[in-house]
């Protein structure tokens, strides 16, 4: 009888334990998902319609990352990632310069600095032309009371601007006519409105952005800024040193200065106005350099 219990009892405990084989087996099975990773980027107004193709495919290749974005200009963004306490993982700036100082004041990794795209200069004027401007000597004119620009320490269109104005021997001459009124969409403002008769922009971002502020366009492009005055503005993207997502902002960026994707921004009104096509290049104080001096050096 003993050995009948004895027995009853190996099988009871030798099936509990197979249940229990069974059950941790069967958690193991089942795989928790894993944690999704967080990418924190800050985008221009005038970039966002083709970067926002790229992160869409992105997107669809990377379902467990989760991106979160702040659209806005890019002197605005600037100074978020130097008074919030939260940076961004990703920098994106139109022209490269904001993203030059960033890098200056140490928040950017000067090694992850990419640019793609290109922009020329131009003189926005209102419709009427009150200053009569058709060349960038015409800002000498009279009729021109007012220019309109950001600050050109900061944004980078008015950063180019205010070198090709310096090497043409005009810029100390505006200085009493110069405005800097905040950022590129404030100054904008001012020629719609009448208080400026020119403003510095570039050709194309984020001139789209604009022209549907102005009313079925209250303003025009009375000319370029002279090429070789200035050197070529790229749209430049970096990574902060803050960034705790090293990796996947690396491959984030790697995507999206592939061939395939700036081709695709291209299609989707990326400016390219070097006709540079799909190529990428690094950013920094050498892409910034002087082209005048340069060349001077040269002779």
């Amino acid at each position: 009888m003993r050995v009948a219990v004895v027995v009853i009892l190996i099988v009871l405990v030798l099936a509990g334990g197979l249940l229990v084989w069974r059950a941790q087996s069967g958690a193991a099975d089942k795989t928790a998902p894993p944690a999704k990773q967080k990418l924190y980027m800050m985008v221009p107004q005038g970039v966002f319609l083709p970067f926002n193709k790229v992160l869409s495919k992105f997107e669809a290749a990377h379902p467990n990352v989760e991106v979160e974005m702040v659209i806005d200009t890019p002197e605005a963004m600037a100074q978020m990632v130097e008074e919030n306490d939260r940076k961004p993982d990703i920098f994106i700036s139109p022209g490269g310069h904001e993203l030059e100082v960033l890098r200056q004041k140490g928040y950017i990794d000067p090694s992850t600095m990419v640019s793609f795209g290109s922009y020329k200069l131009a003189i926005l004027v209102p419709k009427a032309n009150p200053g009569n401007v058709k060349k960038i000597d015409d800002l000498l004119n009279p009729g021109v009371k007012t220019i309109s620009i950001s600050d050109p320490d900061l944004n980078a269109a008015c950063y180019a601007a205010r070198l090709s104005l310096q090497n043409a021997g005009l810029w100390d001459k505006l200085k009493p006519k110069v405005k800097v009124t905040g950022c590129c969409m404030s100054s904008f403002k001012w020629i719609l409105d009448g208080r400026a008769q020119a403003n510095v922009q570039f050709m194309g971002c984020p001139m789209d952005e604009k022209a549907a502020m102005a009313e079925e366009s209250k303003v025009s492009i009375a000319c370029e800024f002279p090429a070789g005055t200035y050197y070529t503005p790229r749209n430049a993207a970096g990574i902060l040193k803050t960034c705790k997502e090293r990796k996947l902002a690396e491959e984030f960026l790697a995507f999206l200065t592939s061939p395939e994707m700036v081709k695709l921004m291209l299609d989707n009104r990326l400016r390219d106005d070097a006709k540079l096509g799909t190529a990428v290049g690094p950013w920094g104080p050498a892409q910034e350099t002087n082209p005048v001096k340069t060349a001077k050096a040269g002779t």
